[in-house]
């Protein structure tokens, strides 16, 4: 019990650390703990991790997304698509996330972003009927990364795929690694309306 509250007491001086720290607000990214745990008071429940998550949220969403973006862990960059996906109002962010990031990760946030307009569209039925106040997600970067905006969905995804491929040189299952972050958020928003049913 002690061990919580001294980690729980650790990450509340660490966020008043960043919020009060001057200049760029990215300059110190949290850890994949305390980010997890982040995404948990965001409500989203897509990853555990070791420490509670807060009572409510600590981090803004432009700060949330500049910090999933920097992740090593690639499960907490994918968990960028289900924030996306479960919460449209986070887009309002992106934006200024992108104004304070390096080019590199200002790619990683648009492929991300771009991965869930195009699960959106996949999965729309679905996620519109787990999700009240479901909104769509605007497109914003289809064009500038010389994708197509309509059309098949997974063949989408595959010419995304090969865009991160390409940008990243990494011969990841892109296109798997997007859907896998989709019906991992769609099968917790199923269960979680068994639970409420």
């Amino acid at each position: 019990m002690s061990s919580v509250m001294t980690t729980e007491s650790s990450y509340t001086q660490l966020h008043q650390q960043i919020n009060s720290a001057p200049g760029d607000v990215m300059a110190i990214p949290l850890s994949a703990n305390e980010l997890t745990a982040e995404l948990q008071a965001h409500g989203l429940a897509f990853l555990v991790g070791s420490l509670p998550a807060p009572s409510t949220p600590r981090l803004s969403s432009v700060k949330l997304l500049a910090d999933l973006a920097q992740q090593q862990d690639a499960r907490l960059r994918a968990s960028l698509i289900a924030l996306f996906l479960s919460n449209a109002a986070a887009t309002d962010a992106v934006p200024v996330a992108l104004s304070q990031l390096d080019d590199e990760t200002q790619m990683t946030l648009k492929v991300y972003y771009t991965a869930a307009v195009i699960l959106q569209d996949k999965h729309a039925e679905r996620l519109r009927s787990l999700s009240p106040g479901w909104h769509p997600l605007p497109d914003l970067f289809s064009q500038e990364l010389g994708l197509p905006t309509t059309g098949d969905p997974q063949m989408r995804l595959q010419q995304l795929g090969q865009l991160h491929h390409q940008v990243t040189g990494l011969a990841a299952n892109w296109p798997g690694t997007y859907e896998y972050a989709a019906l991992r958020l769609i099968r917790r928003l199923e269960k979680e309306a068994l639970w409420t049913a």
